[in-house]
C-alpha cells in the first residue's frame, strides 16, 4: 500500500473524505474505502508508519492532518478510519459541523465526524496550539475548552450508544438503523480498552484488578456496540454447548464463556461473564454515571487562553 490512498469519482457533494490510520488500525480502512467507492465519494486516506504510544498523540497527529487536507482540498470531512457510511451525507451538512453526545452529568463534542473548510484553518491553529499547550488532555476537551472562549459557528449532530430506535444520525457502534448515515464503532478499543478510558476519564485509583478492569471495559464495548441479538446470544451462552459461534461480526464461545469481535478473535479473548450482565444493566449505568463534575469539565476548568489570543 503506498503511502497515502486517493480515490477520485465523480465526486458527490463538495467534500473530500479523509482520514489516517496507523499501522495497528489499518484493517479498518477497507470498510471505509468500500463506502465511498459505494457512495462516490472521495476519499483521502493516509498511512502513518507510527503506532503511538499514547492516544493523545495520536489525536494531536490527527489535528496536523486535517489542517495538512484542508489547504490541499479545502471542504473536508474528517472520519476516524473505523466509521462506516451507509447512507449519503445529507445535503444540509456543511461545515464547521462536528458530532456531539450527552451522557449524564458529561457532555461534550467528539471529533470524530468533523467538517471543515478553508474559513476554519484560523480555528485549526488554535486547536494545533492548545493541544500542543494541554497534552494531558484529548483534543476533544481543547475544543469544547475554545467554543468556550470564542464563537464557533458549529452545527453539532448527536450520536447515540445504546437507543437502538434513536433518531439520531450517528450512532456509536456497528449497530444501525433506517436514520443512521454514519456508524462510529468504539470496537477499535477492544485491544486495550483501559488506555482510552484512562484519556478520557483520567487516571483514578482502581477499584478493581487491571484484568478486571479490562474486563468490564470489554463488556461494555460489547453492549454499545453489537448489532445483533443480544437475547440469542444470552441463549446460547447459557446452554453452553458450542466451543465458538460466530454471530453479527463477533466470536463466542460458551463452554469457556468467552467472545470477542470477530477481528480480535482469539487473541483478544473477554470474559462473558463479568459485569455488566445485562444491556439494561450496562445503559442505566451509563445514563446515572457517579455524581460529581466529570473529568472533561474539570478539565476544561482548568485551560487558559493567552493573553494574545485573548486579544
Amino acid at each position: 500500500m503506498s503511502p497515502d490512498r486517493v480515490i477520485r469519482s465523480a465526486g458527490m457533494g463538495d467534500f473530500t473524505v479523509i482520514t489516517y490510520f496507523t499501522p495497528d488500525f489499518a484493517e479498518f480502512l477497507s470498510g471505509l474505502s468500500e463506502d465511498c467507492q459505494r457512495l462516490n465519494y472521495s476519499l483521502h486516506a493516509h498511512a502513518c508508519p507510527t503506532v503511538f504510544s499514547n492516544v493523545i498523540e495520536a489525536f494531536d497527529y490527527k489535528i496536523e492532518f486535517i489542517r495538512e487536507a484542508i489547504r490541499q482540498f479545502d471542504r473536508v470531512l474528517w472520519l476516524d478510519v473505523e466509521c462506516r457510511i451507509d447512507q449519503p451525507i445529507p445535503r444540509d451538512w456543511q461545515s464547521p459541523l462536528i458530532s456531539c453526545y450527552s451522557s449524564g452529568t458529561s457532555q461534550g463534542l467528539s471529533s470524530g465526524v468533523l467538517m471543515l473548510d478553508s474559513q476554519q484553518l484560523r480555528l485549526v491553529d488554535l486547536w494545533s496550539k492548545y493541544a500542543r499547550k494541554y497534552p494531558e488532555y484529548p483534543d476533544d476537551f481543547v475544543l469544547d475548552f475554545l467554543t468556550t472562549q470564542i464563537e464557533i459557528p458549529f452545527r453539532s449532530v448527536p450520536f447515540e450508544f445504546y437507543d437502538r430506535d434513536t433518531t439520531c444520525s450517528i450512532t456509536r457502534g456497528e449497530w444501525s438503523n433506517a436514520h443512521t448515515v454514519i456508524r462510529h464503532p468504539t470496537t477499535n478499543r477492544w485491544r486495550n480498552p483501559l488506555r482510552y478510558r484512562r484519556a478520557f476519564n483520567g487516571t483514578r485509583r482502581e477499584r478493581h484488578t487491571e484484568e478486571e478492569a479490562i474486563a468490564r471495559q470489554r463488556k461494555a464495548i460489547f453492549f454499545r456496540n453489537f448489532s445483533g441479538n443480544f437475547s440469542t446470544v444470552d441463549r446460547e451462552m447459557d446452554a453452553g454447548l458450542q466451543s465458538e459461534f460466530h454471530y453479527a461480526d463477533w466470536v463466542f464461545d460458551a463452554r469457556e464463556q468467552a467472545f470477542a469481535p470477530k477481528m480480535f478473535w482469539p487473541e483478544f479473548k473477554g470474559d462473558f461473564t463479568s459485569k455488566p450482565r445485562t444491556f439494561a444493566q450496562s445503559w442505566e449505568r451509563f445514563r446515572n454515571p457517579p455524581k460529581g463534575r466529570s473529568y472533561r469539565s474539570k478539565s476544561i476548568r482548568k485551560m487558559r487562553l493567552t493573553r494574545e489570543d485573548k486579544q
